[in-house]
């Protein structure tokens, strides 16, 4: 799991959306009819995420207009917190299928909840998960995936901040000490 901080990190990319499942109440004549987030058809990305429980926010999703848009969290020798909005594209869960389909989580095309969101750039994407999912597959330890260059795993929701990182010392987590060294030659020795 230390492989897709370090590929969020290089590729330069970051997700934010925080959300409680949304909950609607509409009374009719005969009956109050409760709908939440596992079975509405629209999923909320509006938060911030990172890709570590734990950890700062590297993502920030944003509503605007009828669409979301993404930013990024900054290096800390930068003037700001956050880079300018990105707008993304909202997918069906059909069309999203395609960016999740393969991956190591036990993820189903039923797990996933409304329509799903997607950098221009197709490297990265992201879907919210029900709640069955979540609690009953393993693999699942939150209400998000994303796809993050061919690989799908979870994202964490956290609380939206301006916590200044340094990308390279706060996430690469290789150290001189636990790095292997080539193989020596014993022949040279005897």
């Amino acid at each position: 799991m230390r492989l897709i901080p370090s590929v969020l990190l290089m590729a330069g990319m970051a997700l934010t959306a925080c959300s409680e499942p949304a909950t609607s109440t509409t009374k009719t004549a005969e009956t109050t009819k409760t709908e939440t987030a596992d079975t509405a058809t629209v999923s909320n990305f509006e938060g911030c995420y990172a890709i570590e429980q734990g950890s700062p926010a590297l993502i920030k999703i944003s509503k605007d207009g009828a669409g979301y848009a993404m930013q990024m969290k900054e290096n800390a020798d930068k003037a700001q917190a956050w880079d300018e909005p990105e707008m993304l594209d909202g997918l069906s869960t059909d069309d999203a299928w395609q960016y999740f389909a393969s991956n190591s989580l036990n993820l189903n095309k039923s797990d996933l909840i409304g329509d799903a969101i997607v950098r221009k750039d197709k490297v990265m994407a992201m879907a919210q998960v029900q709640s069955a999912a979540a609690n009953t597959n393993p693999f699942l330890d939150s209400a998000y995936v994303v796809m993050l260059i061919n690989k799908v795993a979870t994202i964490y929701q956290v609380p939206c901040d301006d916590t200044r990182v340094d990308m390279i010392k706060d996430f690469h987590h290789a150290s001189p000490s636990t790095t292997p060294s080539a193989p020596q030659d014993d022949t040279q020795s005897k």
